[in-house]
């Protein structure tokens, strides 16, 4: 069956553009939910969540390609405590190693204005896991 996908709104783009901390959620094999923060990034519409191929929510995207993301703006709390947030149901259409060390940098530059990501590990290298928006929810 084909899915329909969604065209990420200027301000869901926003909030991946900015420094914003991502809360990615996978399925475990016993179908519970798996919940991990994360940096962010886009290519167009696809999300890109740079992770390592050791790591349980690359595990489980390998297996299931259902994911959630949760963003909340950090910079914009009024004072009834309300934010700006997004919340998307996405898919998985890529596990991919390509340019994942410089994609990884990239994002290191943009969260903690460092040239290079500090804790290199040589034996688990980086992995992008390309999402597919389906549902995008945000106010």
């Amino acid at each position: 069956m084909a899915r329909h996908y969604s065209k990420l709104p200027d301000l869901v783009r926003k909030l991946i553009d900015d420094k914003n901390i991502a809360h990615f959620a996978t399925l475990k094999k016993d179908g519970n939910p798996h919940i991990t923060p994360v940096w962010i990034d886009r290519q167009e519409d696809i999300i890109l969540v740079n992770t390592t191929r050791k790591r349980l929510k690359t595990r489980n995207a390998q297996k299931d390609k259902r994911v959630a993301l949760s963003i909340t703006d950090q910079t914009n709390a009024t004072s009834t405590g309300q934010y700006t947030w997004v919340s998307i149901i996405g898919e998985v259409i890529e596990i991919t190693d390509d340019n994942a060390e410089t994609h990884r940098d990239q994002l290191t530059k943009k969260y903690i204005n460092q040239p290079e990501f500090p804790w290199k590990d040589p034996k688990d290298p980086p992995t992008i896991i390309k999402i597919k928006p389906i549902i995008i929810r945000h106010s």
